[in-house]
């Protein structure tokens, strides 16, 4: 089963009409780890999380599925 940060992601990455190169770009991470998290084959670190949750104007709790709003 998909994590639900991937899903999470993928659906914020849609909605914004970002690409995962461009969210590599402005977290200064590799486009390998922004695949690796939309993937659900790794996850980001808490620092990532919140990094994540002010990129997309959500909160952390949304990205990580424990809340839907």
């Amino acid at each position: 089963m998909e994590n639900k940060i991937a899903i999470r992601l993928k659906e914020l990455l849609k909605e914004s009409d970002t690409t995962p190169y461009k969210l590599s770009l402005d977290l200064n991470v590799s486009k390998s780890v922004v695949h690796y998290w939309i993937t659900g084959k790794t996850t980001p670190n808490a620092d990532y999380i919140i990094k994540l949750s002010a990129y997309f104007g959500v909160s952390s709790d949304y990205l990580l599925g424990i809340t839907d709003n």
